[in-house]
C-alpha cells in the first residue's frame, strides 16, 4: 500500500457529493463576440491542433442568441488523466475568444411524491380534488368567464402525451398542443448512466416511453394537465389556453444537461409564448447559473418565466433551485391540498385510519411490529443486526432515512422473515417506498402516521393492520399550508425567495395513457404549472393592455394568502418558505390597488439596507385608505448550536420578531393617486452569532369594504454571514478513499503518494456556506504556493445531508504559477513534498480582500 492509511490517527465517513455534479466531457464556453458559429469553429479548430493527441472534440452545440452567445463541446479524453481537462479549460480561456469556461451542470429529473396512477381514476368525480376554491380560480371561470383562451403557455419538461383526450388528442396548428419539439430523445440520459449524453432531437415532443422504463414517469404531460387539462370532469387553470412543450429529458434519463434547459428556454421564447413554465431547477442556490441568467434575460423582455422552487425542504434554508433565482423569474412554492384520493389502512381494535401509498396491490394484512430494535433511530434496518427476530411472518414498521437506500432496508427485513413492510417518512408526505429490488411487499405512510403506531407498538400492544385496496376520499392536515418539501429560501445572497406559491401537494392531473391516464402527484413541479395557469388567466382578463411580468408578481403577491405554520396554530409562516403565500387570482385581477415592489430583503446586520421604499397606486375608481402594520412571521433558528454552524434539517422555527418604522402610519389615495411610505427595519436584538432569520410582511389592512388587505413580504438576518466558519464537519481531510472509515491523514501524517498506484489522494470539504469561488492551491515543502492542484470552481451549494460538497481526486499534477501568471498547461510535479489546499471565498465576501478567504492546506504528501 502506497500510502500510510494503517498509521493514520483516524478514520471518517465520506460519501461523494450529491450536489455539483456535471454532465462526462461536456463543457460550455461563452464568447465576448458577437458571431458565436464563427467563435465556436475557431475554438473546435485550436482545440484539434492543440490537443488532439489527448483528447476527441466535438462541437454539440451553438447558442447565437441576444441572452447569449456560446457553444457547447464534448470533450473525450484519450489519454486517462485527470489534467487533460484542466489543460484544455486553461488554453482556451487564454485564446482571448472565450469570456466563460465552465463544465456543463447535471440537472436532475424533477422528482415527485405520492404518485398514482390509475386509468379508473378519469372515471371517478375528482371535482372535490381540485384545487380551485383554495385559489379562487373557480371564480374566474364561472364568475368572470375566463379560461385562459388566446394564451400561450410554452413547458419546458419530459414530454407529453399530447394524444390524450384531455389534453387535445394531436399536436400542432388546430390542437390545444400547438408548438415545441423533443430536444433530447428517448435514449438520452445527461448523467450517462442509462443512455447517450449526445441528444437526440427531432421535431415531435411526444412521451410514450413504455411503462417500465424508469424515467419521469409522465411528468410533462401531468405538469400539462394541471395548466391546460379538459375532460367532462377534470378541468385545468387555464383550460382553454394553448399549449407549447419543449422535452428536455429521455425515457430512462437521471438528469438533462443544463444546456439542453438554456436551449428549451431561448427556443420557447422566439416560439412567441406569453409564459414559460419550467418544473426544474439544479440545487445551487446562486442567480448566476445558465439557467438563472437567460430566464431573468427572458422575463425582462416581458415574458414571465415560472420556475418551481424545489423539493428540498427536508434539508432546511437555503435550498432553493438557482433557476427561480433569476431577477424577476417566478420561483414557487407549493401548497398542500385540501383533499386526496387514497388507500387507507385501518388499525384493529381503534377507529383509526391512516392514508397509504403502495408499491403494488399485494400487501397482506397482518401483525405489524417494529422493524429496527431501535426503530426511528434514523437508520432503522439499515444493519441486518439491528433487526428483531419477531418480525418473521408479520409486517416491519420502520422509518425512512438518508442514512441507506429503501433496497437495503427491504432486503434486511426480507431475509429476517417479514412479509411485508410499512415505511413512515420524514414528513407529512404519504410516499410510496422506492423499493424496486424487494422481493416483499411494501407501503408507505406519513412520519405522524408511522410514530402513532410505534407508540402502540412500544406500549407492548398487539397492532393489527387491514389495507382497503379501494380507494376514498381523505381531508388532508396540512391542506392550504406550505408542503413539508417545498424548498426554502433565501437565496444565497439573501433576496427573498420564493416569490409566490401555487397548489402542487397531492394533484391529480393527466397521465400518459401508456401509464394509466390519470395519477396524483406532488412536488413544486405540481405548484410551477398551477402559478403559470393563473397568470395566464391574468393577462387574459387585460383583453390585450400591456404590462411586465414585475407588475403581475406584484399584483399576486399583493393580494396572496397567507398560512400558518401549522393549521393548529394562530402564527404566520415565514415567506422564506410561502414567499407572498398562495396565489388568489380572483383578487389580482379584480383588485385596483398596487404595491410596489413585490417583496424587501434587508440582508444581513453586517450589510444592513435598512430602508426600503413602498409606492402604493390607486388604478381604481374610488377613494382607497390603508393602515399600516407590521405582520410578524415565525422565524428561523438555522443553526442546532454548539458552534457547530451545520444547518438543521429541516429547519427549525422561532418567534424573534423585527420592529418596522413606517414614515406614513395611515394613507388615503384618490383615484389615479400615488404615494410612497418608507419601511426601516430594527432588527431583533438577538446574539449576532445565532444568525437569526427575521421575517414578516408589511400589511396594509384596509378601511373600505371594496379593497382588500394588501401585504408585501420581507425577510433579514441577525449577525454577519461572513463571520460563519466555510469549512465544518472536521473537515477538509486528505483520505484516498470514499465511503464509511475511511483513512484521515492529519496534519502530522505523511500521505505517500506513489503516482503508479491505483489509489490516489483525495481532498474532501463539508461546506458550512454557499461558495461563490474556490481555488485549489498547491504549496512547496515551505509553505509557499506554486500553483493550482485544480482548476477554479465557483457557484457551489452549501453541504446538505451531512454529505461534503468537495471530493476531488488528485493525480500529481499541476497549473504552475510563474510572477502571478497561471502556466497554460498542466505539468507534473517532481518528486518532493508537497501539500493541497483548498481556499473558499467567505460567504458575501470580497473575492480582492484576502481577509474574505478561509484557507485549508493538508499535511504533506510525498510524491514518490
Amino acid at each position: 500500500m502506497s500510502s500510510a492509511a494503517k498509521d493514520s490517527p483516524s478514520s471518517s465517513k465520506l460519501d461523494t457529493p450529491l450536489f455539483n455534479a456535471f454532465v462526462p466531457g461536456r463543457y460550455m464556453f461563452e464568447f465576448g463576440g458577437s458571431d458565436a458559429d464563427t467563435d465556436g469553429k475557431k475554438v473546435l479548430d485550436l482545440l484539434k491542433g492543440k490537443f488532439n493527441q489527448d483528447a476527441d472534440f466535438s462541437l454539440d452545440r451553438i447558442f447565437d442568441h441576444e441572452f447569449i452567445k456560446g457553444a457547447t463541446f464534448q470533450i473525450d479524453q484519450k489519454k486517462n488523466h485527470d489534467s487533460v481537462y484542466e489543460n484544455i479549460v486553461k488554453a482556451v480561456s487564454d485564446s482571448g475568444l472565450v469570456s466563460k469556461v465552465y463544465p456543463v451542470r447535471l440537472i436532475e429529473r424533477p422528482k415527485t411524491f405520492s404518485s398514482s396512477s390509475s386509468s379508473s381514476d378519469g372515471a371517478t368525480d375528482l371535482s372535490r380534488l381540485i384545487p380551485h376554491a383554495q385559489t379562487q380560480v373557480d371564480r374566474v371561470h364561472k364568475e368572470l368567464k375566463n379560461t385562459g383562451k388566446g394564451i400561450t403557455v410554452g413547458i419546458i419538461d419530459s414530454g407529453i402525451d399530447y394524444m390524450h383526450p384531455a389534453l387535445g388528442g394531436g399536436f400542432g396548428e388546430g390542437y390545444k398542443v400547438r408548438y415545441g419539439r423533443d430536444l433530447a430523445g428517448d435514449e438520452y440520459d445527461g448523467a450517462g448512466q442509462f443512455g447517450s449524453t449526445t441528444p437526440k432531437p427531432d421535431d415531435d415532443p411526444l412521451d410514450n416511453c413504455p411503462p417500465s422504463f424508469s424515467g419521469p414517469g409522465g411528468h410533462g404531460t401531468h405538469v400539462a394537465g394541471i395548466i391546460a387539462g379538459k375532460a367532462d370532469n377534470f378541468t385545468g387553470v387555464a383550460p382553454d389556453s394553448t399549449l407549447g412543450m419543449w422535452r428536455i429529458f429521455g425515457c430512462n434519463s437521471l438528469g438533462s444537461g443544463e444546456d439542453l434547459i438554456t436551449q428549451a428556454l431561448l427556443e420557447a421564447y422566439d416560439a412567441g409564448v406569453d409564459i414559460i413554465s419550467m418544473s426544474v431547477g439544479g440545487l445551487s442556490g446562486w442567480n448566476e447559473t445558465s439557467t438563472a441568467r437567460v430566464a431573468a434575460h427572458i422575463t425582462a423582455q416581458g415574458v414571465p418565466v415560472v420556475i418551481s422552487a424545489g423539493n428540498s425542504g427536508d434539508l432546511g434554508v437555503f435550498t432553493m433551485s438557482d433557476g427561480p433565482l433569476g431577477e424577476g423569474v417566478f420561483g414557487v412554492a407549493s401548497f398542500d391540498n385540501d383533499y386526496k384520493y387514497v388507500t387507507t389502512v385501518k388499525v384493529g381494535g381503534s377507529s383509526a385510519s391512516y392514508g397509504y401509498s403502495k408499491t403494488d396491490d399485494t400487501i397482506p394484512n397482518g401483525q405489524l411490529v417494529a422493524g429496527d430494535k431501535n426503530a426511528g433511530s434514523g437508520s432503522d434496518a439499515c444493519d441486518a443486526s439491528t433487526v428483531p427476530k419477531n418480525v418473521k411472518g408479520k409486517l416491519a414498521l420502520v422509518q425512512s432515512t438518508h442514512a441507506c437506500p429503501p433496497n437495503l432496508q427491504a432486503g434486511n427485513l426480507e431475509k429476517a422473515g417479514a412479509i411485508g413492510i410499512v415505511f413512515f417518512g420524514l414528513n407529512d408526505m404519504v410516499i410510496p417506498p422506492q423499493t424496486e429490488l424487494a422481493n416483499i411487499p411494501t407501503v408507505g405512510i406519513a412520519q405522524e402516521a408511522g410514530q402513532s403506531l410505534l407508540a402502540i407498538i412500544e406500549k407492548e400492544v398487539k397492532v393489527s393492520l387491514t389495507f382497503n385496496i379501494e380507494k376514498e376520499f381523505y381531508r388532508i392536515p396540512t391542506g392550504n399550508t406550505v408542503s413539508s418539501f417545498s424548498s426554502m429560501g433565501p437565496s444565497n445572497e439573501l433576496a427573498l425567495s420564493p416569490a409566490i406559491s401555487g397548489v402542487g401537494g397531492y394533484i391529480i392531473s393527466t397521465l400518459p395513457q401508456t401509464i394509466g391516464s390519470w395519477g396524483m402527484m406532488s412536488g413544486t413541479s405540481m405548484a410551477a404549472p398551477y402559478v403559470s395557469g393563473s397568470i395566464a388567466l391574468y393577462l387574459k382578463s387585460l383583453e390585450g393592455k400591456k404590462t411586465t411580468p414585475a407588475y403581475v408578481l406584484e399584483q399576486f403577491s399583493n393580494y396572496a394568502y397567507k398560512a400558518p405554520s401549522d393549521n393548529t396554530k394562530d402564527d404566520v409562516e415565514t415567506p422564506c418558505r410561502q414567499g407572498a403565500g398562495l396565489v388568489q387570482v380572483y383578487d389580482a385581477i379584480k383588485q385596483q390597488v398596487h404595491v410596489a415592489p413585490a417583496a424587501i430583503s434587508f440582508n444581513d446586520t453586517a450589510n444592513l439596507l435598512k430602508t426600503h421604499t413602498l409606492t402604493i397606486t390607486n388604478h381604481g375608481d374610488s377613494i382607497a385608505s390603508y393602515e399600516l402594520y407590521n405582520n410578524v412571521s415565525v422565524s428561523i433558528i438555522p443553526y442546532a448550536g454548539n458552534n457547530d454552524f451545520q444547518f438543521t434539517e429541516p429547519a427549525t422555527f422561532g418567534t424573534e420578531a423585527a420592529k418596522l418604522k413606517f414614515s406614513k402610519k395611515t394613507i388615503k389615495l384618490s383615484p389615479g393617486k400615488s404615494v410612497q411610505v418608507k419601511v426601516t427595519v430594527m432588527p431583533p436584538k438577538t446574539n449576532p452569532a445565532e444568525h437569526i432569520m427575521y421575517s414578516g410582511y408589511v400589511q396594509l389592512t384596509s378601511g373600505t369594504k371594496e379593497n382588500k388587505d394588501i401585504t408585501v413580504p420581507y425577510v433579514g438576518i441577525v449577525g454577519n454571514q461572513r463571520d460563519i466558519p466555510v469549512f465544518g464537519q472536521g473537515t477538509p481531510i486528505l483520505t484516498n478513499g470514499t465511503g464509511p472509515n475511511v483513512p484521515v491523514f492529519g496534519p502530522n501524517d505523511t500521505y505517500v503518494f506513489d503516482r503508479s498506484d491505483v489509489i490516489q489522494p483525495i481532498i474532501s470539504a463539508y461546506l458550512n456556506v454557499p461558495a461563490k469561488e474556490i481555488k485549489f492551491p498547491l504549496f512547496n515543502d515551505n509553505g509557499k504556493e506554486i500553483g493550482r492542484a485544480f482548476s477554479d470552481a465557483n457557484l457551489y451549494s452549501r453541504s446538505y445531508g451531512g454529505q461534503p460538497s468537495i471530493s476531488m481526486k488528485w493525480n500529481g499534477t499541476y497549473l504552475p504559477t510563474v510572477f502571478d501568471i497561471e502556466f497554460p498547461l498542466a505539468v507534473s510535479l517532481l518528486p518532493g513534498e508537497y501539500h493541497l489546499g483548498i481556499s473558499v471565498l467567505k460567504w458575501l465576501g470580497n473575492p480582492d480582500d484576502e481577509k474574505d478567504w478561509e484557507t485549508w492546506a493538508s499535511g504533506p504528501i510525498q510524491i514518490k
